[in-house]
């Protein structure tokens, strides 16, 4: 009867043993992990380093996530920096969380847009009462890019700090709180019958509080200007699926249930469309393709495909029968576009992307018949160049007003067009990754919405990463 209280101590020492051994292993691992982590972020080979990212997921906690962090803000390689924060926002443990949100507490300038786009990446509620709280920050940025995170996400419980956020005085905080909603809009799946043959469709949350975030959209419509007006028209029309556009009397009347009337109808008002994108913004730069491959024939042999492109809701069509090669197409939009641009409050610029990017005024300027005249006039008379510098040229439109992030926030563009009808060629950077995890990283920074065009051949993957990373429109018209 003595030995059995005995061998059961034995074996509970063992146990402790063994279970110690286990936790230790499992931390020696974690720590061989982050050092061979922190040798491949050292390779020569951006690609490598790239790759690196994905040892880290194995040991999901706190020092693992401040790694990550650390590397991300060392590294200088726009799409290295890109995986690090779709890694970042792949932790998932508590503890990793809890580190990440404490390092938001105190962040600023480039590591709080980092820890800020990493959260927008992550599943779940995790972190939605801290970035509530950021929409009244007196940093502009975090409170726009913490909005943006709210609509990755679709916590309810953040309905109201959002609704205050499109009351905002920065109209770039008012854009994201409505980005945010439109996010939120239509996020859940149906679920068929089995065996019915039937695919999930779209459905509404249940609980998306859809009166009070139509009516906050439709209140804050009424006087919005610019870039925000297009995101609250854009979230109305998403959300609600009608297509009033810029009409606020129709928005209201559809909210009320009363009649829309052909009279109301009437009072709506187009914006100026670009490659049949309609495009509302104060600040706004214009980049077309200028080199020698837009020479080539165009691509839409079908003539009522080609009128169908050519068309321009609200104002003159393009003269499509004068079309016959991608610069034609390219150029026609172009000066469609800067000849529909309203004068009023507006400015603008226009950048030709050839070897090297020529911008016709060198900053920001009003729209007014002189400037409009200017702009017209390099269209039509700027030739092509062999090469196509993508990176200088899009960098030069979001450094336009300054390279400074707090500069070209209040003074920069809100909105980008480009059309490219190439892929980068004879410049410093040709690699199409890096061109678009550089430019999209950077746009998607300051809430500069980027509108990106590809017309015949063209880089598509990178074209898809300006838009997708800063909430535009993308089009691929290949035929």
């Amino acid at each position: 009867m003595l030995l059995r209280p005995l061998l059961l101590r034995v074996l509970l020492l063992a146990l402790v043993i063994v279970s110690g051994v286990a936790r230790s292993a499992h931390a020696d691992d974690e720590a061989d992990a982050r050092r061979d982590f922190r040798a491949e972020m050292k390779d020569g080979n951006w690609k490598v380093r790239r790759g690196a990212f994905v040892m880290l997921l194995d040991y999901d906690g706190a020092k693992p996530a401040q790694e990550c962090l650390a590397a991300i803000l060392k590294e200088k390689n726009p799409a290295v920096q890109l995986e690090g924060i779709k890694t970042l926002g792949q932790f998932e443990t508590p503890a990793a969380h809890a580190a990440l949100l404490a390092e938001l507490a105190r962040a600023k300038g480039e590591k709080a847009a980092v820890l800020l786009m990493a959260l927008a990446e992550q599943k779940g509620h995790s972190g939605v009462d801290e970035l509530s709280a950021l929409l009244g920050h007196k940093d502009a940025m975090k409170a726009a890019l913490a909005a943006l995170a709210l609509g990755r996400k679709k916590a309810s419980q953040a309905t109201g700090a959002l609704v205050l956020a499109l009351g905002h005085e920065d109209p770039r905080v008012q854009s994201a709180a409505a980005r945010a909603f439109k996010t939120w809009a239509w996020s859940d799946k149906t679920k068929p019958a089995a065996n019915s043959g039937k695919l999930p469709e779209p459905a509404m949350p249940p609980w998306f509080k859809l009166e009070t975030i139509q009516w906050a959209l439709i209140d804050a419509l009424e006087n919005a200007v610019g870039a925000p007006r297009g995101d609250m028209i854009e979230a109305l029309e998403f959300i609600t699926r009608k297509d009033y556009g810029d009409n606020w009397a129709a928005w209201v009347a559809h909210a009320r249930g009363e009649e829309i009337t052909k009279k109301m109808l009437k009072q709506r008002i187009e914006a100026p469309h670009f490659v049949g994108v309609p495009v509302w913004g104060k600040r706004i730069v214009i980049v077309m393709d200028a080199n020698v491959l837009t020479d080539r024939e165009h691509p839409f042999k079908d003539r009522t495909r080609l009128q169908e492109l050519c068309e321009n809701p609200g104002r003159p069509s393009l003269p499509w029968h004068k079309i016959k090669s991608v610069k034609h197409f390219n150029d026609a939009w172009v000066r469609r576009f800067v000849m529909d641009l309203p004068h009023k409050g507006m400015q603008f610029e226009l950048i030709r992307s050839g070897l090297k990017p020529k911008s016709v005024f060198g900053r920001l300027k009003p729209v007014n018949g002189g400037t409009k005249k200017a702009a017209l006039t390099a269209v039509e008379e700027g030739g092509v160049e062999n090469g196509n510098d993508v990176l200088a040229a899009m960098t030069q439109a979001l450094d336009i007003s300054g390279k400074k992030d707090s500069v070209a926030w209040t003074k920069g563009p809100d909105v980008i067009c480009c059309v490219y009808s190439s892929v980068p060629w004879l410049a410093d950077e040709t690699d199409a990754e890096v061109v678009g995890a550089a430019i999209g990283l950077k746009a998607r920074r300051r809430l500069v919405k980027s509108h990106a065009m590809g017309v015949h051949e063209f880089a598509y993957a990178m074209m898809k990463l300006f838009a997708e990373q800063t909430g535009g429109a993308y089009r691929e018209l290949i035929k």
